[in-house]
């Protein structure tokens, strides 16, 4: 299963109303491609996106997990 599938599917299993941290235990590498993902979905009325957290490790403020609610 492919990481997108893992995101949909848990996106789908959450409840109206419910908010969940994406992207905890990803590669920053791969925040990237699921933030154009979560972007998809929010524009298309599933989720709102809340929060964008950035890491402070590299400096370079990378998106390192992202506050979703299912709508």
């Amino acid at each position: 299963m492919s990481l997108y599938d893992q995101i949909s599917d848990e996106i789908v299993l959450m409840d109206a109303g419910e908010q969940k941290w994406i992207g905890q235990d990803l590669p920053i590498e791969s925040m990237v491609a699921v933030e154009l993902l979560l972007q998809d979905l929010a524009e298309d009325k599933q989720i709102k996106i809340r929060r964008k957290n950035h890491e402070k490790q590299t400096g370079m403020k990378l998106i390192d997990r992202i506050l979703v609610e299912k709508l």
